[in-house]
């Protein structure tokens, strides 16, 4: 009988509990992230995205019973959640696109050297950072603040939630800018610069740490039997899926995590924090080894599902098959955004559809103007793809590599025209797959812990041997 996992794989616009292992597996529940508006805030609907979790754990235990020994969950980064004295929430998490956080990070940065706090804490600047969430929240609800005892991030919530026992995993505590990868500890710091409560944060844990059985009323609940265990995986999602990356010993390659971020790095033993990486703002998170994802937050297919929803949202039908077809027949548009501008950050509903952004970028810095949902997916691609060019060219000035090989994981890889636009703009061969990294590496993670397998090396073999993946060569 081999043994299976569980990977609970939530995303910023949807998840999935999916169960099996590295040969192969099934979904048993897909569902939205659901967020809501409530008084121009913006907050995770955690209780319902925790009943799609275990619906979706139910019929896992349904279809393979015994055969499934361990549950791990991955999550987006950065958002969080505080309990107080009795582990209650002090609130509803908070959507990290919330604008909350709008000029926080000026206002930190007038307490904290802006060098100072990157040295501390090797973190790329980034207003929807949890430094800057917490900060926005303890200014302006002091009395709820006051009342926290415990800081747990997304997945520490649901690890909580699934078995009582609260840890902070490795890899989703390097996102917060919170955490010192020198030290490799909180930067108590920066904790006590900002006048935050340092009982807060528990002892930091391992990527693959049990943390212990499910609960009696969620075991009963779902249908599992005793021996199932939680493993605190990579509980960071890109963390998951560089795990998986399916590269060959010996390559000098780069991942590139594509979904609604782009995430575009390489895996190093230590931080890197120098002059250089400081002025081009990458940022040291942690990988699921123990070792150190030096990488650039870049926003990706965000920008097109934005837009995407605003037309559906209009009435139209929406095919991205005779999208993409438009988007070929106008691939001799010239126009083209930069991802990271900050005008693509918030939601359709926030100010102008995403689209009429897009529009106006090009206006303002190409001469020229997409007027065709063609076109604007040209803008958009060919932007992410010059976005990649560009900071592959930065990496390489900061880590003093050559690297000759990229891997495109997740959802994002199964587009096939920025694959192609992307090994243009970069001039290497690239690597289109696995389409599942995050959950293959959550399960690798999990098998890891379970004594399954005895390296990451190892797992990245089976996944190479059982997925597909495809070659993109510059034209």
């Amino acid at each position: 009988m081999s043994k299976k996992y569980i990977a609970i794989d939530l995303g910023a616009s949807s998840g999935r509990v999916i169960v099996g292992n590295l040969e192969g597996f099934e979904v048993t529940r897909r569902f939205i992230t659901r967020n809501e508006c409530l008084q121009n805030r913006v907050y995770w609907d955690i209780l319902y995205i925790f009943s799609e979790i275990k619906e979706g754990i139910k019929e896992a235990f349904n279809r393979f019973g015994d055969e499934i020994v361990s549950i791990g969950v991955d999550t987006w980064g950065v958002d969080f959640v505080l309990l107080d004295q009795s582990d209650e929430l002090v609130s509803m998490p908070y959507h990290y696109r919330d604008s909350r956080t709008d000029g926080m990070m000026e206002e930190v940065l007038s307490i904290i050297d802006r060098e100072q706090l990157y040295r501390s804490t090797g973190n790329q600047f980034m207003q929807l950072n949890t430094l800057y969430q917490l900060y926005a929240f303890k200014k302006k609800h002091p009395k709820l603040v006051e009342a926290a005892e415990t800081y747990l991030s997304i997945p520490d919530l649901i690890n909580y939630m699934l078995t009582g026992k609260k840890v902070n995993e490795y890899s989703h505590a390097t996102t917060t800018q919170l955490y010192n990868p020198t030290t490799r500890d909180w930067a108590w710091d920066v904790i006590d610069a900002l006048g935050f409560n340092r009982n807060w944060f528990g002892p930091v844990v391992p990527s693959g740490t049990v943390v212990g059985p499910l609960c009696d009323q969620v075991r009963k609940e779902v249908g599992a039997k005793e021996h199932v265990s939680v493993i605190a995986s990579a509980c960071h999602d890109t963390a998951a899926a560089v795990a998986a990356v399916p590269a060959r010993e010996g390559e000098q390659y780069m991942y590139l995590s594509s979904g609604t971020w782009s995430l575009l790095g390489v895996e190093v033993d230590q931080p890197i924090i120098t002059e250089q990486s400081i002025r081009y703002n990458f940022t040291n998170e942690g990988a699921a080894s123990g070792a150190i994802r030096f990488l650039k937050n870049i926003m990706g297919m965000w920008i097109q599902q934005e837009s995407v929803r605003f037309w559906e949202s209009q009435g139209e039908k929406i095919s991205l098959k005779e999208l993409d077809q438009e988007t070929l027949e106008e691939m001799r548009f010239t126009g083209y955004i930069d991802p990271n501008d900050d005008r693509f950050l918030k939601p359709n509903s926030a100010s102008k559809p995403m689209h009429e952004r897009v529009q106006d970028y090009c206006r303002e810095h190409c001469g020229v103007v997409p007027e065709t949902k063609g076109e604007i997916m040209v803008a958009i691609y060919r932007g992410l793809a010059k976005a990649y060019a560009r900071y592959i060219k930065q990496m390489e000035k900061t880590t003093g590599k050559k690297y000759d090989t990229l891997y495109i994981i997740g959802g994002g890889s199964k587009n096939f025209i920025l694959n192609q636009w992307t090994a243009d703009e970069v001039g290497i061969p690239v690597y289109a797959g696995p389409v599942e990294a995050t959950a293959l590496g959550n399960m690798l993670i999990q098998a890891l812990a379970m004594g399954s397998y005895t390296s990451i090396r190892q797992g990245r073999e089976v996944i190479r041997k059982n997925q597909e993946i495809k070659r993109y060569d510059p034209q």
